[in-house]
């Protein structure tokens, strides 16, 4: 568990300083969602003008507490493009580990997505992933729709709602809510 912990910190400090270096308009986000009883998410986002880093987490957790079989990583890096000027097209790529009791999965993923902001406080987006395990031959298909709400100055409310199919498995749905920091 310690080296889990460590692990997840050490990603949202890598992700947070590596963009800290790069200029002086750099926007970063850590952020907090816990849902359907079983999952939580812990993530943070890093940008740049338009190009920007991510790193998030998906761990499930049963009724006791305890961590359950499967803890899944995501790095990606990615170029946001306006469209206009409330709507932008992003597409980012990465690398994915699913760590679990038997062996560590290692895959990439790819995810391609529209972003609409109404209001200067709202944002809406569509995103669509394709996350694959070469060593595992297998690929998962997922929608995502998300909206966020910049509630205080620093403080944004978020709703995520993702339906998800694997090969060989019933499609599985997640619905999440979570707190984020912008700094």
């Amino acid at each position: 568990m310690a080296k889990l912990l460590l692990q997840r910190s050490i990603a949202a400090v890598l992700v947070i300083a590596s963009s800290s270096l790069a200029a002086a308009e750099v926007e970063n986000e850590i952020s907090l969602s816990y849902g359907d009883g079983e999952h939580v998410q812990l993530s943070s986002r890093s940008q740049v003008k338009n190009w920007y880093i991510t790193g998030y987490n998906n761990s499930q957790f049963v009724s006791t507490g305890e961590a359950n079989d499967v803890d899944s990583w995501f790095f990606n890096g990615g170029y946001q493009h306006k469209l206009r000027n409330e709507l932008s097209l992003f597409v980012e790529a990465g690398v994915n580990n699913q760590y679990d009791d038997i062996a560590t999965r290692k895959g990439f993923n790819l995810s391609t997505g529209l972003n609409y902001q109404p209001l200067k406080s709202l944002s809406i987006q569509s995103k669509l992933v394709q996350v694959h395990q070469p060593k595992y031959d297998n690929t998962e298909h997922s929608l995502e729709l998300s909206s966020t709400y910049h509630l205080l100055k620093n403080i944004d409310v978020k709703a995520v709602y993702q339906l998800e199919a694997q090969q060989d498995k019933e499609t599985q749905q997640q619905l999440q809510f979570g707190l984020g920091y912008r700094f």
